[in-house]
């Protein structure tokens, strides 16, 4: 088309043409390719390029010709001339000018006329440039390209459609290219162009689906192409320049071996660019919209850019249709968030901040949503202290994003503490975030709590604060801090003043003696409290509470309301020795857990469940799940919920012999804080247990009686969870005192109902008894703890019964419950009580079990028929056999009718052929069935 105009301007027929596109539309690309096959003839081609900021200085587009290289001498001379500068030194270093306050005649430093009479062709300089114009075109075709008219300035405009309109028979031609919806508001501009009776407008339209199609066969394929060309034109928005960037970023994720996978187009640095060059050429207004689209995301509206920019409507308006044409954004958004996150990252953090602050604001005078509000203040980085509705926005949105994204949350809250003026309030969010914080990581609560410690301390703590308060600190262990913040609050009366405090101080006794609570009853007792720290001994069999307990996990779901009363359920169940029972609810509890993604609870879990294995003995186990409740613990360097994992290992490792283990672990710092919780009478009791293991019983003494001395003061003794009692008595056994031990022995013996705290203080009290009466106590030992699921214990009390039949002379019993003792200790990875119980069998454990399986026969038969078929061979009777391994007759028979049929012989005259030499040792010695 624009060709076709040059031909008519050869045959002596003036034209105009206006090139019309959005930006990156390749309008300047169009003019550089007309005039590099204009140049080829003989036509003079003059340029000028409009610039932002130059609208307003007179003749400034016109002083860009005195240097074009193209403009004869004669004709630039005239130019000078007609523009009143003296010399090309002058038109260099004399900038164009704004119209001055005073009347002149058009001269380069006079106003220009009144916009609305249009050209002023009487004008003395306007009249001398015509001429000058005309003077060239004379001589051959003259073809003036105009880029970006929007910006140039309108006296350059009003000189040259005034020479065309005076020239309408000379080879003149004007080529305009302008950035659609970026038109200036000025009448006298569009007069002009209107006013020109041969204007030829060309709109650059976008590329179709289609096009980009064509575009992406080459370097994608024509298959590929076609199944992403709908995607590459939404990223694009059909606009040349970007697309063209799109593959310019395509081409490098190649070359950098990373070609894309899926049909979306990668984008990238070129893309950004792109972006940044078209906001550039832009309009300001479009740069500045696109900026405020990128701070206001999905709510983003003309009226709510409007406000946040302080301009006009129509002026948004304009803008939005300007970055709409140009492929940029749609309904409101821009198209790809990388453009939204390259805009705000160049943005100076000042002014980025003062956008979000402006927009918090009007989200939330137009009634936006807490967590939006919230969202531009977290982004703001502050609001200002006197602002009330900021704090009371990012705490509603804290809690109203706490279940899907508790950082989130927490980063609300946070945010909320230090912009927030009121100590009270400052408070009561401190204790919020902390509760929070307990689902992510149990070790930061701590921190929080100083503030609403000092205002108890000083009486401004509002008495709504006790019970959220008193819940934190029984999660911290904190038992006996808890009780007084309650018991500050609770005042006689039934419903007078103090009534509330009253009935949250019944609340948090019932939680620390045990009592499962109600799924109805908020904040009962905080995490891991009944598991993790002791409670009074009255509630060790609490039957009642053990139901309660069963019937609650059947029916809370975990949610942040019930995890507590869930997991005061579980401390009830391990206060009635149903470590079983626990370990069947755990299970569903921390899968849930998993599924809310809340790494507190499940380091919690994780604490719970490394204590059962303890209970039970399985020593690696203990290690592993207390390992795992620290990695959910970020700072584990002194933390008081750290301890109580961190007891757990020292106890765990103690017990299976490895003390250089259980060393390191105790020389991790341990703040004085932890001393002040349960936590820390735990960590007490297992550095005692590793004194004792390495010889130093006064010390390990000194331990246990702290922690007995604590748990008396705080009112919160629990033998089945902190049997310091009966630690104390075991060192001060070692140390020789017998009287001392067995008082604290028959104390626990006629006080506590407890299978394992029974059976170890059997066990304690047959060595301190008359030898021939041992094997009687200590296989009463043996029953409490078969039935307390304490397989560790059970297997040291094995271990010296083994030893009291022994000193009686009775080799044959004594060897097999001493084999159990080792195998049982062997399976709880007790391995310093192996080496004890059987000096040197550890090592050939491995030896010992192939020439068990090559034992023949005897690998198809159970340990237990193994034990019952060697005594047969041996000659035993069935009531012999019975009493030796402590089962009964009826057992015994149904062993031998098991082994015959397995073994296929028909009675006891072919045990002792078929079992071969290994029975005896296998069988005799291989312990208790």
């Amino acid at each position: 088309m624009l060709q076709e105009e040059f031909s008519r301007c050869v045959f002596r027929k003036a034209g105009v043409v206006v090139v019309e596109g959005p930006a990156g539309f390749g309008k300047t690309a169009i003019l550089a390719d007309f005039a590099q096959r204009l140049e080829r003839g003989r036509a003079v081609v003059l340029r000028i390029s409009g610039r932002q900021g130059e609208q307003e200085l007179r003749q400034a587009g016109l002083r860009q010709l005195l240097h074009d290289p193209a403009l004869p001498a004669p004709a630039r001379e005239a130019l000078r001339t007609a523009l009143g500068v003296r010399s090309a030194d002058d038109a260099a270093a004399t900038p164009a000018v704004r119209p001055s306050a005073h009347p002149g005649s058009g001269t380069a430093t006079g106003p220009d006329p009144d916009p609305a009479a249009g050209p002023t062709t009487d004008s003395a300089g306007e009249r001398a440039f015509c001429l000058a114009v005309h003077d060239l075109a004379a001589r051959g075709p003259v073809v003036v390209l105009v880029d970006d008219v929007q910006y140039v300035d309108t006296s350059t405009l009003r000189h040259l459609l005034g020479a065309a309109a005076s020239a309408r028979t000379m080879p003149l031609l004007l080529v305009f290219t302008e950035a659609v919806h970026e038109r200036r508001d000025d009448p006298a501009v569009r007069t002009l162009f209107l006013q020109h009776p041969s204007v030829l407008r060309l709109f650059l339209p976008p590329l179709r689906a289609h096009d980009v199609a064509g575009m992406l066969i080459a370097p994608l394929g024509a298959a590929e192409a076609s199944r992403s060309a709908e995607s590459w034109h939404d990223v694009s928005g059909g606009n040349p320049l970007l697309l063209r960037a799109l593959l310019e970023d395509h081409r490098a994720a190649v070359a950098q071996g990373r070609p894309p996978t899926s049909g979306e187009p990668p984008v990238g640095e070129a893309f950004i660019a792109a972006v940044r060059s078209i906001l550039k050429r832009s309009d300001r207004i479009a740069e500045d919209l696109a900026r405020g689209l990128s701070v206001l995301g999905q709510a983003a509206s003309p009226d709510l850019l409007s406000l946040l920019l302080d301009v006009s409507r129509g002026t948004v308006t304009r803008g939005v249709q300007a970055l709409d044409a140009a492929g940029l954004m749609e309904d409101c958004t821009l198209r790809h968030p990388l453009v939204r996150t390259a805009l705000l990252d160049e943005t100076a953090p000042r002014a980025r901040a003062d956008l979000h602050r402006r927009a918090a604001e009007l989200l939330h005078r137009e009634g936006g949503s807490s967590p939006e509000v919230a969202a531009h203040l977290l982004a703001a980085g502050s609001a200002a202290p006197s602002e009330r509705w900021a704090v009371s926005a990012l705490r509603c949105a804290a809690e109203q994003v706490l279940a899907a994204d508790a950082p989130l949350a927490v980063r609300f809250l946070e945010l909320a503490c230090a912009v927030c003026a009121e100590p009270i309030d400052r408070a009561e969010i401190r204790l919020r975030l902390a509760a929070v914080l307990l689902r992510l990581d149990p070790s930061a609560v701590e921190t929080h709590l100083t503030e609403p410690l000092a205002l108890l301390a000083s009486g401004r703590l509002p008495e709504s604060c006790a019970a959220p308060m008193a819940r934190l600190l029984l999660a911290l262990g904190r038992v006996d801090e808890a009780r007084r913040t309650l018991h500050r609050f609770g005042r006689p009366g039934k419903d007078g003043p103090g009534a509330a405090g009253t009935r949250q101080r019944h609340t948090l006794d019932t939680a620390i003696l045990g009592g499962a609570m109600p799924s109805g009853v908020s904040g009962s007792a905080a995490p891991a409290v009944g598991l993790t720290g002791p409670v009074p001994a009255r509630a060790v069999r609490d039957e009642p509470a053990v139901l309660v307990a069963q019937a609650s996990l059947q029916l809370l779901a975990l949610t942040e309301a019930t995890f507590e009363p869930a997991v005061t359920a579980l401390s009830a169940l391990a206060r009635g020795d149903r470590s079983a029972e626990m370990e069947a609810w755990w299970q569903p509890l921390t899968g849930e857990a998993v599924g809310w993604q809340t790494p507190g609870w499940r380091s919690i879990l994780a604490m719970i469940r490394s204590e059962i294995f303890l209970w039970r003995g399985d020593l690696p186990k203990a290690v592993e799940y207390a390992a795992q409740s620290l990695e959910g613990v970020t700072e584990d360097v002194g933390s008081v919920f750290a301890a109580g994992a961190l007891a757990t290992q020292i106890l765990a490792y103690t017990s299976m012999g490895r003390l250089n283990a259980a060393a390191r672990q105790l020389s991790r710092p341990v703040r004085d804080s932890v001393f002040r919780s349960v936590y820390g009478l735990k960590y007490l009791r297992a550095r005692g247990h590793y004194y004792l293991a390495t010889g130093r019983a006064h010390a390990a003494l000194g331990e246990f009686l702290t922690a007995g001395r604590l748990a008396e003061q705080w009112n919160v003794e629990q033998p089945v969870l902190l049997p310091w009692t009966m630690d104390a008595a075991e060192a001060w056994l070692r140390i020789g005192e017998r009287e001392r031990a067995e008082r604290l022995i028959k104390s626990q013996l006629s006080e506590i109902d407890s299978a394992r705290i029974r059976g170890t203080a059997l066990r304690l009290q047959a060595g301190i008894s008359d030898p021939a009466l041992r094997p009687r106590t200590l296989s009463l030992a043996v029953t409490e703890l078969e039935n307390s699921g304490d397989r560790l214990e059970l297997a040291r009390t094995l271990a010296d019964l083994g030893r009291a039949h022994r000193a009686l002379g009775e080799f044959g019993r004594a060897g097999a419950i001493t084999d159990r003792a080792w195998r049982m200790a062997r399976e709880c990875g007790a391995d310093a009580l192996c080496e004890a119980i059987r000096p040197g069998r550890l090592k050939a454990h491995e030896q010992s079990s192939v020439d068990d399986d090559q034992a023949g026969p005897t690998s198809k038969l159970s340990d237990s028929e193994v034990r019952v078929a060697a005594l047969a061979a041996q000659g035993s009777t069935n009531r012999e056999i019975a009493a030796e391994l402590y089962i009964t007759v009826s057992t015994v028979e149904q062993h031998l009718t098991r082994v015959y049929r397995k073994l296929n012989i028909r009675g006891r005259r072919q045990l002792r052929m078929d079992l071969g030499p290994g029975a005896d040792r296998r069988g005799v010695t291989s312990g208790i069935a």
